[in-house]
């Protein structure tokens, strides 16, 4: 304080004019060192510091559009494995479903010990439903298939020709027991050739694993 104090007197003290040639040669000084030194210095790091603004916005910028890009990646990769996840729920579905199916289609393989059985049991059938069997024929035949697939393909077919006598409503019975049968069974031909005489051809069918 004491040094400012100084100062300040040494002013009051002097003329108006010569405080007004100091001041002038101060202010000149500290011009003079602004602009050939703390200018330049200051120039300098403004420069740098543009550059860097400059290149960090740049980087910014490039950063931003690999962030977007990777975003519509990754956007397109969830849509992706939703699509798959959906895909391989619905084969899941399908394997269930056509496993369900193959087991419920090992009543109908073929079997050559089944069929005969299945032919004595038309005729205890008959019998049961108080009906007489005057005659009775089967014939086995293949059937050529296209190997295109790995499904089951029905290869072989039996048809059971069956000649009865009895009463109208105790053939209907009997052919009413046929419609819940497990077996691949289709009513190929009907005849009624009179009252009590009817006649009946079954076809069964037999697929391979």
């Amino acid at each position: 304080m004491k040094f400012l104090d100084r100062i300040d007197d040494y002013f009051y003290s002097r003329p108006e004019k010569e405080f007004l040639y100091v001041l002038g040669l101060v202010i000149g000084i500290i011009g003079f060192l602004i602009y050939y030194y703390i200018y330049p210095v200051a120039d300098r790091y403004e420069s740098r510091q543009e550059k860097n603004y400059k290149k960090l916005s740049a980087q910014y910028k490039n950063l931003k559009s690999d962030v977007n890009l990777l975003r519509i990646r990754v956007s397109a990769l969830n849509k992706h494995i939703k699509q798959r996840e959906t895909l391989l729920a619905n084969l899941k579905k399908k394997k269930v479903f056509y496993s369900e199916l193959a087991n419920l289609l090992d009543f109908a393989e073929f079997d050559q010990y089944k069929w005969a059985n299945f032919v004595k049991e038309a005729v205890m059938n008959a019998k049961n439903k108080g009906l007489e069997v005057k005659k009775i024929a089967n014939t086995v035949y293949d059937i050529d298939v296209a190997d295109n697939s790995k499904m089951p393909e029905i290869v072989k077919r039996m048809d059971i020709g069956i000649e009865l006598e009895g009463k109208y409503k105790n053939f209907i019975y009997y052919l009413y027991s046929y419609e819940d049968r497990k077996e691949l069974i289709r009513i190929k031909e009907m005849n009624i050739t009179s009252p009590a005489s009817f006649y009946i051809k079954l076809s069964i069918y037999g697929y391979n694993k």
